[in-house]
């Protein structure tokens, strides 16, 4: 028996998964020393002298949040930076090491708080991986320093609904002035089965979500999505290459979004997505949120394809949620009011014979249609039909394979005054479904929707050798920054860390570099700015790639013509 078995007994939903079933939506809200810095991933040697949110209304947060059709949020209590947003005694980096309220503040505790008395859940993360810690990648990190940090927020600040853990762990830091690349044994490093235990002892009703589970699995990519065939059951597998067990940052990620037929364990799928192009605030991107239409389908493509949607929340760096993210948040709840404003039949259908009909009363129109599996009962469906009756006669408008928490499909409009499920093939028995019906407005997404910045100008024609990208601009101009967009899906040849270069005065002269942080699981055009300069030709240069390649690979390449 491996770790994940200790914890997660088999395909039947536990209890805690059952109350958790309950919260289709939750958010996870990124703030800290990056939303000051301007990073995304801080390197772990920024001063605790720059987080001072002079405006923190942790109310008005959980209020945008609930009003936003949230029903819980996850604080990111530390990230990667090794900062902590509450008092604790494993560091001194922390908030009482800030100007903010005078090193007496406790961002955690008012966040939690303020999200209960708004009727939110509350959960935690707390990374694993610590670019600030000198005592990072010895054993004596994680029994002093992280599972004392996932003691302080867990045995403070709860109940919590779900835990959460990553896998983004090791790689380069500070690391108390070393300013070194750390690598660990992602399997074994963080004894993930006395963690989670930890975790079991201190929150035993919350949900455990990683990689792996043992509770909620990563659905394998952070734009939201599981398969549309997706299943809440799976049976993890080891990271190709490695003898362990399969544990989070170490699993083969080939299943992770589809899930198994077969699988041993149920571990539904959390789909996690920022509402921003990040996952921190930047004031640059108030412009770039995901649109309204973009946001359902996400929801439709996640909860409504058998997962949970988790949806990235960044205050600004006053302490508040920014007016347009308050805004579209909101926009968001109202479209899926809408979309349950046309319901006109829902209720559970006993099957007869592996049938069910659902009266309407009368003819409808009709083009969406939602269906579910008992929640606390293992998912057993594996080949079913829907249809509609019209004029006496039934026609198909759609089959599918997998039901499990929830599936929902869209298809052409169309009249019928009953509809049909009908179980092709099941693992077991299946007594009844949960059928909603519904004539819901269309959300069309405009194509042309991009997470760029509004100053960003796309240069063509590069030319390029192996890791450099060399480009001819038309004439001499002002630059600010570039944007380097990944192609998704292709880790081999993506750079992690570059350089730029710029023609001056008869020789290549570096005007700066970045790091592409979370480019693998969040490829999204990245983002770095430098001092102004003038130019008319430039260099890119891949200085470390996410997997080897002979020549580096890049979908589309801009400049910004405007400081941030």
């Amino acid at each position: 028996m491996n770790a994940l078995e200790l914890f997660n007994p088999g395909r039947k939903p536990q209890p805690r998964m059952v109350r958790r079933a309950g919260i289709r939506i939750c958010g996870i809200m990124h703030f800290g020393l990056n939303t000051f810095s301007g990073r995304e991933w801080g390197y772990g040697d920024e001063s605790p002298e720059l987080f001072n949110p002079a405006a923190f209304d942790p109310d008005q947060i959980a209020a945008s949040c609930k009003a936003g059709g949230l029903d819980g949020l996850i604080l990111v209590c530390k990230h990667h930076d090794g900062f902590c947003l509450w008092p604790t005694k494993t560091t001194a980096y922390s908030v009482a090491a800030s100007p903010w309220r005078g090193g007496k503040g406790d961002f955690v505790g008012e966040m939690a708080a303020a999200c209960r008395r708004a009727g939110l859940e509350v959960g935690f993360y707390v990374s694993p991986w610590d670019r600030h810690d000198a005592r990072y990648g010895r054993p004596e990190y994680v029994t002093e320093v992280f599972r004392e940090q996932l003691r302080e927020v867990l045995g403070n600040y709860g109940p919590a609904f779900e835990v959460w853990f990553d896998g983004a762990n090791g790689g380069d830091g500070w690391y108390g002035g070393a300013c070194e690349e750390r690598r660990i044994d992602r399997g074994s490093y963080y004894g993930w089965a006395e963690t989670w235990q930890l975790v079991r002892e201190l929150q035993p009703e919350a949900a455990i979500f990683s990689d792996v589970g043992p509770d909620l699995r990563w659905v394998g990519n952070e734009r939201g999505y599981a398969a549309p065939e997706c299943r809440g059951c799976i049976t993890p597998r080891p990271a190709p290459g490695s003898a362990g067990e399969p544990a989070p940052g170490s699993v083969d990620e080939a299943n992770l979004g589809c899930g198994d037929v077969d699988g041993r364990l149920c571990i539904p799928p959390e789909c996690d997505v920022p509402l921003r192009p990040g996952w921190f605030y930047h004031e640059t991107e108030n412009s770039s949120l995901r649109s309204v239409a973009h946001l359902v389908e996400i929801y439709e493509q996640s909860v409504g394809n058998g997962g949970f949607l988790n949806l990235g929340i960044s205050p600004d760096a006053s302490g508040r949620m920014h007016p347009v993210d308050v805004k579209r948040l909101a926009e968001f709840k109202q479209a899926l009011e809408a979309i349950r404003g046309g319901e006109f039949a829902r209720g559970s259908i006993a099957l007869n014979g592996g049938e069910a009909v659902l009266e309407f009363g009368g003819c409808r129109r009709i083009n969406f249609v939602e269906l579910a599996e008992p929640v606390a009962e293992e998912e057993k469906v594996t080949a079913y039909t829907v249809s509609l009756r019209s004029g006496g006669k039934w026609s198909e408008v759609f089959a599918g394979e997998s039901i499990g928490l929830c599936r929902i499909r869209r298809f052409a409009e169309t009249e019928g005054d009953a509809l049909k499920v009908a179980v092709k093939s099941a693992l077991a028995p299946v007594p009844e479904l949960s059928v909603c019906v519904a004539l819901a407005p269309e959300f069309r997404r405009d194509e042309r929707e991009t997470l760029r910045h509004p100053d960003y100008r796309k240069l063509e024609n590069p030319a390029v050798s192996g890791m450099e990208m060399v480009f001819e601009l038309p004439e001499e101009t002002e630059l600010h920054g570039f944007v380097f967009t990944p192609v998704a899906g292709r880790p081999a040849g993506t750079p992690s860390h570059c350089r730029i270069f710029a023609w001056r005065d008869g020789e290549w002269q570096c005007i700066g570099g970045a790091e592409f942080s979370n480019v693998r699981a969040n490829p999204v055009p990245q983002v770095a700015y430098f001092s102004g300069t003038r130019a008319k030709r430039l260099k890119f240069v891949a200085t470390r790639l996410l997997e080897p390649a002979p020549e580096l690979l890049c979908a589309e390449f801009g400049i910004l013509s405007c400081s941030h």
